[in-house]
């Protein structure tokens, strides 16, 4: 059973729509909020009929006079991805006149460029320009957990929380900082929060359903699972999760539906194979395990668990030669980490 694996940052551009889009924490190149809603600084009636990026690229032909037209090619910038112009414009134009809403995006494109230490400066100062905004709150809470300071980030998330009493990715983020935290029934609340300010919000009833997982609360698990499934049927994660939820049940059979599914909607996830494998285990088919497992370190070798799990399941088929192989190899990946290995091959 996994969390949601994303943490979703903020990538609103101040000025734009209010149509907000998060980005995924796997996928750190945050995009544009909305292309489309990038304004010329001269009259283009043409432009109307033109799509997002073509309205940007029209625009960043422009020379803009004042501080807004700076921004607003900043922004065109950003959303064709060439963040270091975007962060050019959005610095000549703090330099004319400085407001939060231009330190905020330049916080945004540097976000974007990796560069979180600036990017935390820069929504720093957009707090202190304007301090009743949420946004910079949320996204400085974001990075400052990336950066390993997640108690700060958790800190952020509740001021952006106190300012925003609507948008459910904020309480999903500060859910995901306390899970980070193991402070399960803060985190089990803040998901509950996101869930009752949107109730269409898969990555809180996933997550709940994980927090649930983990205290042992296996029907409840599986109940937001089917949930989040009504929502996303085509949602691989909450298939394997529902599917390790049926397998901490004994419901064998059930657990294998669902990690088919998963697998089937993911090949390429080694974890939904590692998963299934174990269940196959669990149903004393060694040799189907052994495949399971063998697919998932196609996808990701250097993983000792799944060599461990391998090991075990050549150990049961009485090919002690394979087993020792995996095991020997997960020793080497993880030295201490015995206590599943039995002993007549952890001396070798």
């Amino acid at each position: 059973m996994r969390k949601f694996t994303s943490l979703m940052m903020t990538l609103l551009l101040a000025g734009c729509s209010a149509n907000d889009i998060r980005e995924s924490e796997s996928d750190t190149r945050p995009e544009p909020e909305n292309p489309a809603a990038v304004i010329a600084t001269e009259p283009a009636p043409n432009r109307a009929n033109l799509d997002p990026l073509e309205q940007a690229r029209a625009l960043i032909s422009t020379e803009p006079a004042d501080a807004d037209g700076l921004r607003q090619r900043g922004d065109a910038f950003f959303a064709l991805n060439d963040f270091e112009s975007a962060i050019a414009d959005y610095t000549d134009a703090i330099a004319k006149t400085p407001d939060s809403k231009t330190y905020y995006n330049r916080g945004v494109a540097f976000t974007a460029k990796g560069d979180l230490e600036t990017a935390i400066a820069d929504y720093s100062k957009a707090i202190e320009l304007n301090p009743k905004d949420s946004s910079p709150y949320f996204n400085r809470g974001v990075v400052l957990h990336k950066l390993g300071k997640t108690a700060k980030g958790i800190q952020d998330l509740s001021e952006a929380m106190n300012l925003d009493a609507k948008d459910p990715n904020v309480p999903l983020n500060r859910g995901l900082l306390y899970l980070n935290v193991d402070l399960l029934d803060k985190a089990l609340a803040d998901f509950d929060a996101a869930h009752e300010r949107d109730p269409k919000c898969v990555e809180a009833l996933i997550n709940r359903g994980y927090v649930r997982y983990l205290r042992g609360e296996f029907d409840r698990a599986v109940a937001d699972c089917t949930l989040a499934l009504k929502l996303a049927p085509f949602n691989a994660l909450a298939y394997g999760n529902r599917g390790n939820a049926q397998s901490r049940k004994g419901a064998f059979d059930e657990a294998l539906k669902d990690l088919n599914e998963a697998v089937r909607l993911d090949p390429h996830d080694p974890q939904h194979f590692n998963n299934r494998g174990t269940v196959w285990g669990a149903k004393d088919d060694h040799r189907r395990a052994a495949a399971d497992f063998t697919r998932a370190l196609e996808i990701q070798p250097q993983n000792a668990s799944y060599l461990r799990n391998r090991g075990l399941a050549y150990h049961e088929l009485g090919e002690t030669a394979n087993a020792q192989r995996d095991f020997s190899a997960a020793l080497a990946l993880e030295p201490l980490e015995t206590t599943s290995i039995p002993e007549q091959y952890r001396k070798r």
